[in-house]
């Protein structure tokens, strides 16, 4: 079983000199034993956001979880090969660029993640279950059991 989560970009950018414990908590939790689930848009996401950032920053997690096979990569094409249904279309609320999104999570292990943007979060957890699991999406890594969620 992989303890995987996906971390929206605003949420990785609290990352760099986290002050907050929760957020303390979830890098040191990743680092440890935690795998991140990731496509290239999110992987071109925070390359953007984080040039040059270093020490704790989302890319240093990246690197020692790539070293470890930590990392759920989703790929484009699995990514192509998950279709929306038009009723399933039509009741999303997240800008077109977050539904990559929301099909990233939806194709993790555990279905989880760490969201700021309100619609996608709220995409994510409208959403029908998928493989049999319910997708959920909270706004703070405290709102979750990451550590010991079953699915």
């Amino acid at each position: 079983m992989k303890n995987d989560i996906f971390i929206d970009n605003n949420v990785a950018k609290n990352f760099k000199n986290p002050l907050d414990p929760h957020y303390k908590k979830l890098v040191e939790w990743l680092f440890e034993k935690g795998h991140l689930v990731l496509s290239q848009k999110l992987l071109k996401e925070y390359l953007s956001s984080n040039r040059g950032n270093w020490g704790q920053s989302i890319l240093t997690i990246i690197s020692r979880l790539t070293k470890d096979e930590r990392l759920v990569f989703i790929s484009n094409e699995q990514m192509e090969n998950l279709r929306f249904t038009k009723v399933t279309e039509r009741r999303l609320t997240c800008n077109a660029e977050d539904r990559w999104h929301l099909k990233t999570i939806l194709l993790s292990h555990r279905k989880i993640a760490v969201i700021i943007d309100v619609a996608l979060r709220n995409d994510v957890n409208n959403h029908a279950n998928h493989e049999g699991i319910k997708p959920q999406a909270v706004s703070r890594p405290e709102e979750i059991d990451y550590e010991n969620y079953l699915i």
